[in-house]
């Protein structure tokens, strides 16, 4: 067992220390806080930058296809509506993420501030966790709606309206995908995080 799952089991059962009952200084607990939510914040930036650079992609094949079709007035405002979509939950991404990277458990010393960093963290998760899952009722199947429409206009002769049937079966085999995806983001990226911050948290009070 390595010194820091020692200490792990020292903090969780208050046994004796690692080292034949010297006494587990609190530096050493700190260093272990901080792992620990450092390890669940990470998780959830990895969702972040796949998120970002996800929605940096949008953007840019929405003015790909704006210009391609400067002047066909249709197609232009389906990619303003798309881009807009888009753009409240670019915003939040930004601004909450934003928050959890400045309340970084590196940044903070003692276990006051440290548990006040923690909580930051949890409460701006949580935050957009919960407008994550609102928005996405809106989102997913409106952009679903959007790029469905504009691949069967772009590559297949007649578009959706002289193939409904086959846009239909795009559009809900895409639906499925994404919510397959997404429950799977959810629960990877917030849920099993959250969880482990609560925990985290709860342990401060003991």
């Amino acid at each position: 067992m390595s010194t820091l799952d020692e200490l792990k089991h020292v903090w969780a059962t208050g046994a004796p220390g690692p080292a034949g009952g010297q006494r587990v200084e609190p530096a050493q607990l700190l260093a272990i806080t901080k792992a620990r939510g450092a390890r669940q914040v990470n998780r959830a930036m990895h969702y972040f930058w796949a998120s970002l650079m996800l929605q940096l992609i949008v953007y840019g094949l929405l003015s790909h296809v704006f210009i391609r079709f400067w002047g066909g007035l249709g197609v232009q405002a389906l990619c303003l509506g798309g881009a807009l979509l888009y753009l409240p939950f670019t915003i939040v991404l930004l601004r909450q993420f934003k928050r959890i990277a400045r309340a970084s458990p590196a940044r903070r010393a003692g276990g006051a501030s440290l548990r006040a960093g923690i909580q930051q963290q949890y409460d701006g998760l949580r935050a957009f966790y919960r407008f994550k899952r609102g928005y996405e009722y809106l989102l997913i199947p409106l952009s679903t709606a959007l790029g469905v429409w504009l691949v069967f206009r772009l590559y297949v002769p007649g578009g959706v309206p002289q193939h409904p049937t086959g846009a239909l079966l795009t559009y809900l085999l895409a639906l499925l995908a994404s919510g397959w995806a997404i429950q799977r983001e959810n629960r990877l990226h917030f849920e099993q995080p959250l969880r482990q911050l609560q925990d985290l948290l709860a342990e401060f009070s003991h």
